[in-house]
C-alpha cells in the first residue's frame, strides 16, 4: 500500500530521502515534510533574499558547517578537509573555485538530503538532551524554525510557564515571523507556538505544495536550525546567532529553477 506522504513525492526525491533516511537516521516523513515546504522538491530552488539553495535551501555558513563535520563520511572528504574557521567563528574555504564547488553540492538534491538528515540527528540529540524527551518530526521542525537551542528553550518555557508570551522569548525571531508568534495581532502563549509549530510540521508532511510567503515565510532547514552550541542561542534577551539573523530576514521564497538559470 502505498502512503499519502509516498503518494506526493516525485520519484527521484522518494528513492533519494528514502535512503539519506536511512544512512543517517532521520525520519523520512520529516524530509520530505522539510523538503516539500522549503522548495517544493526543487533541487535548484534559490531564495531571492539569502544564500539559501538547494532542495533544503541551506545557507552558505551552514552548509560549510554540515559539510565540515559530515562531509568526509558522505564521500566528500577532500572538499571537508578544506572548510575551516576564522577567528570570529565563520566557516571558510581560503581556496576560491573549491569553496564554490563546496557551496554548488547545495543542487546535488542527493548531497543535500544527506546534509539535511545529518542536521536533524544533530537537532535531535540537543534536544533530547536538553529536555530529556525524544524529538519528534513536530519538535524538529521547531528546532528547523528556532534552531534545536531555541527548540528545546521553547520546550523548557512550555514545561515551566506555558502562558508566558512567545514573542517575549524570541524578540527577534517574532518580528521577522509575526504570523507564527501573533493571532490577528493577539500575541501567542509559549504553548501555543510549540502546538503551531508542531502542528505545521504534520499538516506539511502530506501536503507537498509550496507555502507563500504571506504565511509561513520560506526558511533553510539548516539556516533556522543553525546554533548547533545551545549557549549561542540566549532566550533571555532574545540573541540569535549571525546564520539566524541571516534567513530570518528571508521573508521571500525561494526562486524556481528557472528563475535560477534565468
Amino acid at each position: 500500500m502505498v502512503s499519502r506522504v509516498d503518494a506526493h513525492i516525485p520519484d527521484f526525491a522518494q528513492n533519494l530521502l528514502r535512503e539519506a533516511a536511512r544512512e543517517t537516521g532521520a525520519d523520512f516523513d520529516f524530509l520530505v515534510s522539510t523538503a516539500a515546504r522549503e522548495s517544493n522538491f526543487d533541487a535548484d530552488a534559490q531564495a531571492r533574499t539569502s544564500s539559501a539553495a538547494g532542495m533544503f535551501q541551506f545557507i552558505e555558513q551552514t552548509w560549510l558547517g554540515m559539510m565540515e563535520r559530515h562531509g568526509a563520511q558522505h564521500g566528500f572528504g577532500a572538499l571537508a578537509q578544506a572548510i575551516s574557521r576564522d577567528a570570529g567563528g565563520r566557516y571558510e574555504v581560503r581556496d576560491d573555485q573549491m569553496r564554490q564547488e563546496i557551496l554548488d553540492l547545495r543542487f546535488d538534491p542527493a548531497a543535500a538530503a544527506r546534509m539535511a538528515g545529518e542536521l536533524a540527528a544533530e537537532n535531535a540529540a540537543i534536544i533530547e538532551e536538553r529536555t530529556g524527551q525524544s524529538a519528534g518530526a513536530g519538535e524538529l521542525y521547531a528546532a528547523h524554525f528556532l534552531g534545536a537551542g531555541g527548540a528545546a528553550s521553547l520546550i523548557e518555557a512550555v514545561q515551566s510557564n506555558p502562558d508566558q508570551r512567545a514573542d517575549r522569548l524570541f524578540p527577534a525571531a517574532a518580528a521577522a515571523n509575526r504570523p507564527i508568534f501573533y493571532d490577528n495581532g493577539r500575541p501567542r502563549t509559549a504553548s501555543e507556538l510549540l502546538e503551531n509549530l508542531t502542528g505545521t510540521a504534520r499538516s506539511t508532511s502530506a501536503v507537498p505544495a509550496r507555502q507563500g510567503s504571506a504565511e509561513v515565510p520560506a526558511r533553510t532547514l539548516a539556516a533556522s536550525a543553525a546554533p548547533i552550541n545551545p549557549g549561542s542561542f540566549q532566550v533571555g534577551n532574545g540573541e540569535l546567532s549571525p546564520m539566524l539573523v541571516e534567513i530570518l530576514a528571508s521573508l521571500d521564497a525561494p526562486a524556481s529553477s528557472r528563475d535560477r538559470k534565468a
